[in-house]
């Protein structure tokens, strides 16, 4: 009995061991995923830690914004906007610099001189890069090409942006906004008043391509102006308007960066901040060459010194034979060997109205009061005119009315002579007449 019991006892550990041994086979698998899950979200944050100090210190991105009608975005598109955007990895800090359209520079790599803008307008993004790579002696990693369009676009889904007019930078607004809401076919409405404005989209774009009040130089001050805005707004948007914002920009851009690209920018959004930020050449005069009003490096060798000092920390930077070759071209067309002392930085917020336009203004301000003063004579001669025209149709009604009164008159007259042709027995007949009826009536 004992031996029996013994095993029956070990049948009931086995069957335990057995129970116990396919719970845990069973076990919820939810666990694991929601380890895994958690093992992810570290390797992101470890990424996103070590990232900044994997491979090289600075990312540059060639930033081009277009004039284009027709939604071209190659050659053909005038580049209106030439930016170079400094992303310091390892401190977070973003330094942008304008680069100006005017600049004399070589554009095709075999010897052409031209604006900097033409090598756009020639090869596209290709060639626009490695003229900017040649002139300046950089090396650039990415490329974003943009129309107006989608500058708009972003800037309305963050929001918009607050911006201080003077009242130059008033006066001319407003022909701006309607030719870029005519360029883009993005409606939009006029400003009201100088001073402090809250602008959407169409408004912020125009404001950047206002440059009739003051210089080229100004203009591209206005321009990084409403880009360091918007970064600002983008830092502080969440994701959802983040989505909403690539979902309306992404369709109207160029660029080499894939959704990675975004994705690792996106994820450093929130240490990434705007530094200083400059235009180049920083010496500089401006001067006519071949019927073209360009910008003159002075020189181009000492500008690209500055400027690798200025993008990438370089105290001590030696430029390359090209850059020196180039440099040594421009100065023998243009007289200018020397370098010159760095123009003052362009600034926002200041300018005049142009005495041409003053006059103009008020040459279609005395148009439109002549205009209008020739349509009030013209409403008041006709009005003359159908007065008149009804006192004459009253006048013709009294005539008429008159000729019938004195027709009635001469025939009343008529009638009488005739009664009295017959003297003084001339009613006789005509009462016999009478009584006669009376007595046939009333008998």
């Amino acid at each position: 009995m004992r031996e029996y019991r013994g095993q029956e006892t070990d049948k009931q550990e086995e069957g335990y061991r057995a129970a116990r041994g396919g719970k845990r086979k069973r076990k919820n698998p939810l666990k694991g995923v929601f380890f895994l899950c958690l093992l992810l979200v570290g390797i992101f944050f470890l990424w996103r830690f070590l990232s900044p100090y994997i491979g090289k210190q600075y990312r540059t991105i060639a930033i081009f914004g277009l004039d284009s009608r027709d939604g071209n975005k190659e050659a053909g598109a005038l580049s209106d906007v030439i930016m170079l955007a400094s992303i310091n990895k390892r401190s977070g800090e973003i330094k942008l610099t304008s680069v100006f359209r005017d600049t004399y520079s070589e554009v095709d790599g075999n010897g052409k001189y031209h604006k900097m803008n033409e090598a756009y307008f020639l090869g596209g993004h290709k060639q626009a890069i490695k003229a900017l790579e040649r002139n300046l002696d950089i090396s650039i990693d990415d490329y974003v090409s943009f129309n107006w369009a989608a500058v708009a676009k972003g800037i309305s889904a963050l929001g918009g942006v607050d911006l201080d007019l003077s009242d130059a930078e008033f006066y001319y607004i407003n022909a701006f906004i309607t030719e870029t809401v005519e360029s883009t076919g993005i409606p939009s409405v006029h400003l009201e008043h100088a001073g402090m404005n809250h602008l959407d989209g169409i408004q912020a774009v125009a404001y950047g391509r206002l440059r009739l009040m003051d210089t080229d130089f100004n203009r591209t001050a206005r321009q990084r102006k409403v880009l360091s805005l918007a970064m600002e707004k983008a830092k502080k948007a969440g994701p959802v308007k983040m989505i909403s914002v690539a979902t309306q920009v992404l369709p109207e851009i160029s660029t080499s960066m894939n959704m990675a690209d975004f994705t690792d920018l996106a994820s450093q959004l929130g240490r990434l901040h705007l530094g200083e930020t400059t235009g180049f050449p920083f010496a500089r005069t401006t001067m006519k060459i071949k019927k073209m009003d360009v910008v003159i490096p002075a020189t181009l060798e000492s500008n690209v010194i500055e400027l690798h000092q200025f993008l990438y920390g370089e105290e001590h930077y030696h430029p390359s034979a090209t850059v020196k070759k180039i440099s040594d071209h421009i100065a023998e067309v243009s007289g200018v060997t020397k370098p010159l002392e760095n123009a003052e930085e362009a600034g926002t917020g200041g300018g005049t109205v142009r005495k041409k336009d003053k006059k103009q203004e008020e040459k279609t301000t005395k148009k439109e009061e002549k205009s209008s003063k020739s349509e009030t004579e013209e409403k008041k001669e006709e009005h003359k005119s159908e007065t008149e025209k009804k006192l004459s149709e009253t006048e013709e009604s009294s005539i008429e009315v008159k000729k019938e009164i004195e027709k009635e008159t001469e025939k009343e007259e008529e009638k009488v002579t005739e009664e009295n042709s017959l003297g003084p027995a001339g009613d006789i007949g005509k009462k016999v007449i009478e009584s006669s009826e009376e007595n046939a009536e009333n008998p």
